[in-house]
């Protein structure tokens, strides 16, 4: 029963590693453009957890937890995921992930 899963669109599995992804709010349709190293599961639940919680120390500071504790404290997290590219070179991830940032990118 996988949390992040059933959140991605295609069947695209979450165990996919050196992910560029999207996160929307699904209730004011903010987007956040991020990527990791890791699995796209650690990385999208860190996020859900971070949402979730935004008060919560380990998270305090990143998109999501800074969106739903300004704007949506006490609300459940609704949030959507985009898988845009994997890549493992962390030059070129960051790459791809800054042109998705600044020109929307697929999607």
């Amino acid at each position: 029963n996988c949390g992040v899963c059933p959140g991605l669109p295609g069947g695209v599995g979450c165990a996919v590693v050196c992910p560029v992804y999207r996160i929307a709010c699904n209730i004011c349709r903010q987007q956040c453009v991020g990527g990791s190293s890791g699995s796209l599961h650690g990385r999208l639940a860190e996020h859900l957890r971070c949402a979730a919680r935004p008060e919560a120390a380990s998270g305090g500071d990143g998109a999501m937890a800074v969106h739903h504790g300004r704007y949506r404290n006490g609300v459940t997290p609704n949030l959507s995921f985009e898988l845009l590219i994997t890549e493992s070179n962390a030059i070129l991830r960051g790459v791809c992930e800054a042109y998705y940032i600044f020109n929307g990118g697929p999607g």
